[in-house]
């Protein structure tokens, strides 16, 4: 009766019963059983209702629980069961939850695509707790039906577990199988990532492409993401400098507090470690007992819970923080081409907005990774004080004053920290706007001969650019000092403080084994949090700074449209909802933004016939200046053609883009019968692309048509020359094309459009004479398909011998004020402009084949060799898994090897510094134990001197990283990058996009300043510091030693599968930004045609498919981090639990000392192995930068010859004359048929 009644109590601990080592019955009953099976009861009702509102999703074992649960309830009520108060409660609920897991059960299988998640967690929480109250049962040996049937019980459970937890894509119907495998994969297949063992089996035995990666999960899906952003933003009060971080927190606060609860359980189990060691330090120095074993068995029991706890925790608050991550980034970069296709073209600035796409979403990337860890570094903080006064008592305010004094001096730094970094982003900013102005312009660069003057200038610019970094990267190091000083001199004055205090008062409490160790791993989980808290607030204040500068681009003005068009007509160009917009930007903007619409019948005697009228019209692009034009009256008939004609810088631009609502109304009015208008800039502006596909563009595909609008733009023969025709493609900004063809198939796109409006801006002055008259005829003429298509065409123009093929003209007399229209006759007749200009009457005959047959004469209208097609970034190359060892070693000639020894040997002096004291603290809590404060000074100093020695190599390591070696690399690889870029041939500017080419240039280099030596620098230091841990934890328990040649092998296993798909995953990342960055910079110079064409809708659609096929490779590079993490996180399990079975197992003959020093560094060991392996990793996909500058210098061409030495004579050219003698040119010479040949 003594075990009943001991059972009966609620213990927690049966002290009387089984040896002492088991839980009380009532207390497995009331809390490990009764909670949960009360949980699920009320969540299962729950869940049901809902999944019966969702679709069903499938095609369509808890009979055996419900049948056990009978039983055990049976034998409950049995006269002889000996039960406590809870044990029919507890089992009659259980029976009730078997009923309800038959339910959910069924519905979770037929309307939830992937495993119950309430199902899993309840039948993996039951099984371990029914296990616990199995083992009582049977232990108490005389309520065997009742052990029986539990033990039937948990073993069900357990298999329906293993069943629940498998996933059902084979039963999903067919629309739903395409879902990614982390959607349809069970919440265990989340806690350990297993989702991703498909991907890393793919990365491992062959090359990856983006398109066979896993899909996107539709909260990852750009367009829902803006939309999401879009409409917050329009609710939000942007006043506040912090007005858009708040917003995007706003939107996504279920996915950034999801991250909440894992972070809190993960500081939870990292403080159990504390106990453990100290738990086990005591039961290691008592005397060796036999019924002592079962605690030693318990002690390996929970330090594998703890380990495993750590594991999962750890893995799913990163994992849900790169998801949020991974949302923000879609929603900032949609949001951002959104705002930029809707700004004034006079703010529109390609470069500045591609840095925020780039460089400040790379920021707010970095500062959210750590967002979270600043708040809970704060918990861990106080939790590890707190821990160290019950230790060291008032000497546990020492650690407290260091965090103070790091935590200042953090934020003392981080008030320059925003300042210094958008200086710098300043000064990147620049250097690739004139990069990226080189890169459009090479054809004009080389024909000019300023190859040498730009490079001079660019390069003075990366100068700058690093010598501006300069400040941010010490302050860098200011920061890493602040995060050392306390971890590395707070134990130093605690144990002094603590050693004195303890002296003064006299007694025992002397620094012994267990105190000793014990402090010392809370010192170790205190400096953890303290040195995160300050980078993380670092990297935070950062992010901050660059949410500050996309907001304000956000701020800048938009378009304003003034013109008046008729009801039923909206203007295209201007597409975000007013719905959409905020009550302060409707009120500063009012309804101009856009086009007034108008009834048809007011138009009706306004417009007379005309398609646009102008009354007393002042246009400019800036409101605050003077008009460009002002007191502007004209008409455009409906249907003619109207010409527009004056002076250079008459304002003739201005006004057509005052007919397409791109300049300011500043008074009078524009009223247009619609706005359907195509529209020609006077530079082309063109998509890179096939020619078909920049004429085709948006609009829809008509074959017919397509060939006569070729016919008509003299098109045909030009395109018969080239080896792909119309699918040869045409390079950024057209490049491949001569300026003729370029005009011409900017020109065929706006007739292709088939719009009632076209408006052309000088688009004949890059042609020759005959193919001017020839397009002119064959789209103008009297049978021309324009004037067939009764189109409206406006036509500005410098070329004085159209004006009488002309229905109408608008003549500006080049002061601004006022213009003159009317008919070429009328005009001529009186004293103005045109009359002046002496103009022949129109000759509307035209002789088609004289003009075909002099169209495409090679020496007027050359033709690019445009069968070089656009470079593929994605070759199918080994190195992508495999990597290259010889990228390191270009990476260290770069640096210089003096820097480099220099630094290596600083990182191990510092490392060497920083773990030796474990030693020393041991022989010094040897020492107290024989005489306690013997010799306190020696040991004391000894100890302060090698934190200070830590330090000093500290500064001197990161000085040489940060601050010597980054600028040498920056400035190598940078001139490497120019110097190629500028060497190369036309061929090179042909056939690869410029998008590519300014990628190396941005991102590249931004990798090779910031993340590259940060990453070199944090893997080199955490390598010998691993190396520096493991030597300690042998020391400690030596025959462990034994385990880590295993698990060397099984690490480097680990790696070597990971980095063949994470390479992979990082080049196919920084791969699939360059067409984003591409199509965004060509998207903003463009604005004006996009608009005109009202082709942003069908553009931004463009953009959300390439920024989703970006965010796959970059969502899975992180996921695959946390796999990596996970991993290595049971290779530490492992090791602990087997530190401590031989310490159980030796007990007595290992020293108690040398436990202690292992089991700390288990600790620390475990976080930096993690850290050890992510450095590694980051570095293996980050030196991927290095790797392409080295294959982009080597493997792109010259046009520097290795035999082109001789010099020419100093008085040459001695006269003007070029002669050509028997030359056959072309781009490459991959063809036989040369582009152009002449004769002599």
């Amino acid at each position: 009766m003594v075990s009943l009644s001991c059972d009966d109590s609620f213990g927690p601990h049966a002290g009387d019963c089984r040896g002492g080592f088991d839980f009380t019955l009532l207390f497995e009953e009331s809390i490990l059983t009764i909670p949960i099976t009360a949980l699920v009861l009320l969540a299962a009702p729950c869940r049901v209702l809902y999944l019966l509102h969702k679709n069903k999703v499938k095609v369509d074992s808890s009979r055996w629980l419900y049948s056990s649960q009978i039983s055990f309830l049976i034998s409950w009520t049995r006269p002889s069961a000996v039960a406590t108060r809870a044990s029919l409660p507890t089992a009659a609920l259980s029976f009730v939850t078997s009923i309800s897991l038959l339910c959910l059960s069924y519905v979770e299988h037929v309307y939830s695509y992937r495993p119950s998640t309430v199902l899993i967690l309840f039948l993996l929480f039951s099984a371990l707790f029914d296990a616990t109250r199995t083992r009582t049962l049977w232990l108490q040996g005389y309520n065997r039906p009742a052990a029986i049937t539990a033990l039937i019980a948990t073993v069900i459970k357990i298999v329906m577990l293993a069943v629940e937890a498998i996933e059902k894509r084979r039963f999903l119907r067919p629309q739903y199988r395409a879902l990614p495998p982390e959607v349809t994969g069970s919440v265990l297949s989340h806690w350990f990532f297993s989702w991703q063992i498909p991907l890393f089996r793919a990365g491992y035995s062959k090359h990856l492409e983006i398109e066979t990666l896993f899909p996107l999960e539709k909260h990852f899906k750009s367009l829902y993401l803006q939309k999401l952003l879009q409409t917050a933003w329009a609710k939000a009060s942007r006043k506040g400098s912090h007005a858009l971080m708040l917003t995007v927190l706003r939107t996504l606060k279920w996915p950034t507090m999801s991250i909440i609860f894992p972070r809190l359980c993960f500081i939870g189990f990292t403080f159990c470690q504390p106990f453990l060691i100290s738990a086990t330090l005591e039961w290691a120095e008592n005397d060796s007992d036999s019924d002592d074993m079962n605690q030693g068995y318990g002690l390996i029991g929970a330090w594998f819970l703890v380990f495993m706890g750590l594991a999962v925790t750890s893995g799913q608050y990163q994992h849900l923080t790169y998801r949020a991550i991974t949302m923000a980034r879609g929603q900032l970069v949609s949001i951002l081409f959104d705002k930029a296709t809707d700004i004034s073209i006079t703010a529109a600035d390609p470069s500045a907005a591609l840095t925020l796409m780039s460089a400040d979403i790379e920021r707010i990337d970095t500062g959210w990774r750590t967002a979270h860890d600043v708040w809970a570094n704060l918990v861990e903080i106080v939790i590890a004080v707190y821990l160290l006064g019950r230790q060291l008592g008032i000497a546990c305010l020492i650690p407290v004053g260091a965090a103070i004094f790091s935590i200042i001096g953090s934020v003392i730094a981080v008030s320059f920290v925003m300042a210094r970094q958008a200086a710098w982003l300043e000064a990147i900013e620049k250097r690739i706007s004139v990069t990226s102005q080189m890169l459009g312009s090479m054809k004009g660069v080389k024909m000019c001969g300023l190859t040498d003057v730009l490079s001079t200038r660019i390069h003075a610019l990366r100068n700058d650019e690093l010598r501006i970094s300069g400040k941010f990267r010490r302050l860098l190091i200011w920061n890493m000092v602040l995060a050392y000083l306390a971890p590395i001199f707070a134990p130093v004055l605690t144990f002094a403080t603590y050693s004195l205090v303890a002296r003064s008062r006299g007694g025992d409490n002397n620094l012994d084994i267990n105190r000793m160790f014990t402090s010392l791993s809370l010192f170790a989980l205190l400096n953890e949090p303290i040195s995160s808290f300050v980078t993380s607030l670092s990297s935070l204040m950062g992010s901050v700074g660059s949410f500050a500068r996309i907001q304000a681009f956000l701020n800048t003005d938009i378009r304003v449209d003034g013109r008046i068009i008729s009801h039923g007509n909206k203007s295209e160009g201007s597409l975000t909802p007013r719905s959409l917009r905020s009550e302060q930007e409707k009120d500063s903007v009012s309804s101009e933004k856009e086009p007034n619409l108008q009834k048809d019948s007011l138009f009706v005697n306004s417009l007379e016939g005309n398609c646009i009228v102008v009354k007393t019209g002042a246009f400019g692009y800036d409101t605050t200046q003077k008009p460009i034009l002002s007191d502007i009256t004209a008409q455009v008939p409906l249907g003619k053609l109207t010409l527009v004609v004056g002076p250079v810088g008459s304002g003739k631009s201005t006004l057509l883009r005052a007919f397409l609502g791109e300049v300011a109304v500043m008074a009078g009015s524009i009223q247009m019968i619609n706005s359907e208008i195509a529209y020609c800039d006077q530079t082309p502006w063109h998509m890179n692309g096939t020619v078909r596909d920049s004429i085709i563009a948006f609009s829809h595909v008509d074959e017919r048509w397509y060939q006569k609008v070729l016919q008509a733009c003299s098109l045909t023969e030009d395109l018969a020359q080239l080896p792909k025709g119309d699918l040869s493609t045409i390079g950024s900004k057209g490049i491949v094309l001569s300026g003729g063809q370029s005009q011409r198939v900017s020109l065929a796109r706006a007739v292709y459009a088939q719009k009632r409006i076209i408006i052309l801006d000088d688009v004949f002055s890059g042609l020759d004479m005959h193919t001017e008259n020839a397009v002119f005829h064959n789209l103008l003429g009297t049978q021309g398909l324009l004037r067939q298509l009764n189109t409206t065409v406006v036509m500005a123009t410098s070329r004085a011998n159209r004006l009488s093929y002309a229905d109408h003209i608008i003549s500006l007399d080049g002061t601004g004020i006022g213009c003159e229209q009317g008919s070429f006759d009328k005009l001529t007749n009186a004293d103005n402009y045109v009359s002046r200009l002496a103009v022949a009457s129109a000759n509307w005959t035209f002789n088609q084949a004289t003009a075909s047959s002099t169209s495409t004469d090679p020496s007027v209208d050359a033709l690019v060799d445009s069968e070089v097609i656009l470079s593929d970034e994605a070759k199918d190359d080994a190195g992508r898994r495999t990597g290259d060892m010889a990228i390191y070693l270009y990476y260290i000639r770069a640096i210089g090897w003096i820097p480099s020894l220099i630094f290596v040997f600083a990182i191990c002096a510092f490392i060497v510094c920083q773990s030796f004291p474990t030693i020393w603290l041991n022989w010094w809590a040897a020492a107290n134990a024989k005489d306690p404060f013997a010799r306190l000074g020696y040991y004391l100093g000894i100890y302060a001197m090698l934190g200070g020695l830590a330090i000093i190599f500290l500064v001197l390591s990161t000085w040489q990283m940060i601050v010597t070696m980054v600028p040498l690399s920056g400035n190598s690889f940078h001139q490497s990058l120019l110097k190629t870029v500028l060497n190369a041939p036309m061929s090179f500017f042909a056939a690869t996009d410029a998008g590519v080419t300014i990628n190396r240039f941005s991102q590249d280099l931004q990798l090779v300043d910031m993340d590259l030596p940060l990453s070199a620098l944090n893997t080199f230091a955490t390598f010998v510091l691993c190396i520096a841990e493991m030597v300690l934890i042998s020391v400690g328990s030596y025959y462990t030693a034994i385990a880590f040649p295993f698990l060397f092998a099984a690490l480097w296993m680990v790696q070597h599968t990971y980095l063949r798909t994470s390479r992979q995953l990082r080049f196919m990342d920084l791969e699939a930004k360059s067409p984003l960055y591409a199509l965004f910079t060509e998207s903003v110079a463009g604005l004006a045609t996009l608009r005109a064409f009202g082709w942003r809708d069908a553009l931004e659609k463009k953009h959300h498919d390439l920024l989703d096929r970006s965010q796959r490779p970059f969502y899975l590079l992180y996921a695959a981090q946390r796999w990596l993490t996970l991993v290595l996180d049971l290779f530490v399990t492992v090791i602990a639990v087997l530190v401590v079975v031989l310490v159980t197992q030796l007990r007595g003959v290992l020293p108690t000392g040398l436990i202690g020093v292992a089991l700390v560094n288990i600790i620390q060991f475990s976080q930096h192995l993690k850290l050890l392996m992510t450095f590694w990793t980051t570095l293996e996909t980050h030196i991927g930068a290095i790797s392409r500058i080295k294959s982009f210098t080597s493997d792109t061409a010259s046009e520097h010859e290795p035999q082109e030495k001789e010099q020419p004579p100093s008085i040459w050219p001695s006269k003007g004359k070029i002669v050509f003698d028997n030359v056959s040119a072309g781009y490459t010479c991959v063809h036989f048929d040369p582009k152009l040949t002449t004769s002599r």
